[in-house]
C-alpha cells in the first residue's frame, strides 16, 4: 500500500535472503493467492511512495496498479494513487502475508473502506477475528433473555463455551447458570457437554 514515504523506482530492488524467506512462507489468501504478480502499469520512470525506513513492510513496485481517486472514500488523508503489494507481518500470528494490490483496490474502491485503514492482520487471523465479533455480538443478544429456543440456546451454549476458551469470558457464576440451564434444555448436546467439561475444569 502507497503511502508517504521514500520514493522507488521500477522495477522492484534486489529481494534479500529475509525477504525472501518471508515469501517463502506467506499465509496463503484464498482469493489471491502467494504470488507476487507483476501489473505491466508501471513505466520505468514511475515513482510510488515504499514504506518507511523503519517498517519491516516490504512494497514489490512491479505489482502497482493505479488507483481511481475518483472511488475512493477520504477525509484526512489524502488519495492513495498506486496500490502496491506489500510484504508484512500479521501482528495477531506474527507470520508474513502479502496485502495484494488488488485487495487494497478492492477495499478503498468497491468496498469504499476509508484511506485511513490499513491492514495488519493476515486473511486467517481477519477471518478468526470476524468469527469473535459475531459470536460475542450473538452472545450479548441471547444471553439476557429469559425465554430461548432450543435453537438459540445451543447458540448460547456453544458461544460461552467458545467465548470462555478464548479467554474472553471470565465470570464463573455465569458460566455455572448457562450451563445449568443448557442442561435443562438441551441435554446431551456437545455445547452442553463442553460447558460441563469448563465447569469441571474450574478450581474446587
Amino acid at each position: 500500500m502507497a503511502r508517504t514515504s521514500k520514493k522507488t523506482k521500477s522495477p522492484s530492488p534486489h529481494r534479500s535472503a529475509r525477504t525472501l524467506e518471508r515469501l517463502a512462507n506467506l499465509v496463503p489468501h484464498p482469493r489471491y493467492g502467494t504470488e507476487v504478480v507483476p501489473s505491466g502499469r508501471l513505466g520505468a520512470d514511475d515513482l510510488i511512495s515504499g514504506p518507511p525506513e523503519w517498517s519491516k513492510d516490504v512494497t514489490f513496485p512491479e505489482s502497482a496498479i493505479p488507483a481511481d481517486v475518483s472511488k475512493q472514500n477520504f477525509s484526512t488523508m489524502s488519495h492513495l494513487h498506486w496500490y502496491v503489494d506489500t510484504l508484512r507481518d500479521c501482528r495477531v500470528c506474527n507470520r508474513p502475508f502479502l496485502f495484494f494490490a488488488r485487495e487494497q483496490q478492492y477495499w478503498y474502491e468497491t468496498l469504499r473502506f476509508r484511506v485511513e485503514a490499513d491492514c495488519h492482520e493476515c486473511v486467517e487471523c481477519r477471518a478468526s477475528l470476524r468469527t469473535v465479533q459475531r459470536r460475542r455480538k450473538r452472545y450479548s443478544e441471547l444471553v439476557g433473555e429469559r425465554e430461548l429456543t432450543d435453537a438459540d440456546m445451543l447458540a448460547l451454549a456453544s458461544d460461552v463455551a467458545f467465548l470462555w476458551t478464548k479467554g474472553l469470558l471470565r465470570d464463573e457464576q455465569r458460566l455455572r447458570r448457562i450451563r445449568n440451564r443448557a442442561r435443562r434444555q438441551i441435554p446431551g448436546s456437545a455445547a452442553t457437554r463442553a460447558l460441563d467439561e469448563l465447569v469441571a475444569s474450574l478450581p474446587k
